[in-house]
């Protein structure tokens, strides 16, 4: 499943609060692990998003139940070199 996480996407696409989308996270995942054991989150629009609220939404999605999260660049914004040292060390190869 997809969760739009940037400001611009929040206030422009979805119309919602951080605290919603937060809730949101938790409660969509929650609800897909009723069906199936395998859940996979991603958060929409990541290269964008705040850091901080970034990383709080994917741990409520894991919290719920998520046992695969992407963090995708899914409007392109990033550059593959500045999306690489974004990563932490324990994401780069």
């Amino acid at each position: 499943m997809f969760l739009a996480t940037s400001d611009i996407h929040l206030k422009h696409k979805l119309r919602r609060s951080r605290e919603e989308v937060l809730e949101e996270a938790g409660r969509a995942v929650a609800y897909a692990k009723k069906y199936t054991s395998e859940v996979e989150f991603s958060a929409e629009d990541a290269t964008r998003s705040d850091p901080d609220f970034l990383a709080r939404v994917i741990q409520a999605a894991i919290e719920a139940g998520a046992v695969i999260v992407n963090i995708p660049d899914t409007v392109g914004y990033t550059t593959p070199t500045e999306y690489a040292s974004s990563l932490p060390p324990c994401g780069r190869k």
